[in-house]
């Protein structure tokens, strides 16, 4: 296994022995004591458990990569939150899977009267949300780190997604949606949740 990568060759090249990389590189980020549960689902599936708070996958044609299968954590420390994480087989991976997009829930406990999303110039939509979310600079920043649209270890490896960060209203509070890349990070590769939650806190913060 290519740690710094986040690719699995040769008998590591198991959905299984991926799951279980996933859910411990999670813990290990986040201060946990043992891994999150940790669910594969089937590559042509909608990625998503019954009751799951992540949009089904989104579908597209012509991808080089086409995905092997998800794997699916559902974490309750240090908070509530679910991830989704893309593994990606074809011709670019060939004999090996390699971590494609990883998509993060976390629900909020303070409400939003409509949806909020991270643009390229600042936050848009709901007029007051927009307005408080912008006016917290490290807030902005740690939001960009998130939602980035580009990461790898140099300039000849790079893997890349469109920018996918939003909140939205729910019955009981909001819902903070945010797609993220694996980067590579002390002893490994780093899946952003310790940002992903910080972001979360930082939302709730600003919105009270």
């Amino acid at each position: 296994m290519t740690m710094t990568m986040a690719t699995w060759t040769g008998r590591d090249r198991d959905p299984a022995v991926v799951s279980a990389d996933v859910a411990r590189v999670t813990a290990a980020e986040l201060g946990l004591a043992a891994p999150p549960p940790a669910l594969v689902l089937p590559g042509d599936s909608d990625g998503v458990p019954a009751g799951s708070l992540l949009p089904p996958r989104e579908r597209f044609s012509g991808m080089p990569a086409p995905t092997h299968c998800f794997v699916y954590v559902d974490a309750r420390a240090p908070r509530p939150f679910e991830m989704r994480a893309s593994v990606l087989s074809g011709r670019y991976v060939r004999r090996q899977f390699g971590l494609g997009p990883l998509l993060y829930a976390v629900p909020l406990s303070v409400p939003v009267a409509d949806r909020v999303a991270l643009g390229d110039s600042g936050f848009q939509g709901d007029p007051v949300a927009a307005e408080r979310l912008d006016a917290d600079r490290e807030l902005r920043a740690l939001a960009g780190r998130v939602a980035v649209t580009r990461a790898g270890p140099d300039t000849a490896h790079q893997w890349s997604t469109e920018r996918l960060l939003r909140v939205e209203p729910r019955p009981e509070g909001a819902l903070l949606i945010a797609r993220t890349l694996h980067r590579p990070g002390v002893g490994g590769w780093s899946v952003g949740a310790q940002d992903v939650l910080g972001l979360a806190a930082r939302i709730e913060g600003a919105l009270l």
